[in-house]
């Protein structure tokens, strides 16, 4: 059973536990880390979500992530879950973001990671990811506006990226 702290808008620390899967309050948040990891040529991660997801199954996305854990610090929730997700063990975060989305009661921080790794080193998480490719810096605007990536994730990205 997955547990998280809750939080307000302003990111203060409540004082009750958010079990994954249990209604979350109105006015109350659980946080989820996103990390967009940059390869040194100035590519792109981008990740294919398992055809089992119930969100967005078969959809690319270009950032590993998920909830932060109870007691867990954002930045290290992002490390853990970009691990998880991809094999690479991330020495560098740059925090991007906040944003709030009042509909999935979910504060996501987003930050990038700059990376120099093989790009043949990834390594997909099971039950989660299906597939991998690096996006070129130049096409990665392109990528992020098809109809193949996360919609929400991928317009918080293009906001971190682009202003």
């Amino acid at each position: 059973m997955e547990k998280w702290d809750a939080y307000d808008r302003k990111l203060n620390k409540l004082n009750f536990d958010l079990t994954r899967g249990e209604n979350i309050p109105n006015d109350v948040f659980h946080l989820v880390s996103e990390v967009m990891v940059i390869n040194l040529d100035g590519s792109f991660l981008a990740m294919k979500r398992d055809y089992n997801k119930a969100s967005y199954p078969g959809f690319y996305e270009v950032s590993a992530g998920g909830s932060v854990l109870k007691d867990e610090d954002p930045s290290d929730a992002a490390e853990r879950e970009t691990l998880e997700e991809t094999g690479v063990r991330i020495t560098s975060l740059e925090k991007r973001n906040i944003y709030i989305s009042e509909e999935y009661n979910t504060i996501f921080v987003s930050f990038i990671a700059h990376v120099d790794i093989p790009k043949d080193s990834i390594v997909l998480q099971e039950d989660e990811t299906i597939h991998y490719k690096w996006i070129p810096n130049e096409e990665i605007y392109s990528f992020l506006t098809s109809d193949v990536c996360v919609p929400g994730r991928n317009q918080r990205a293009i906001n971190d990226l682009f202003g």
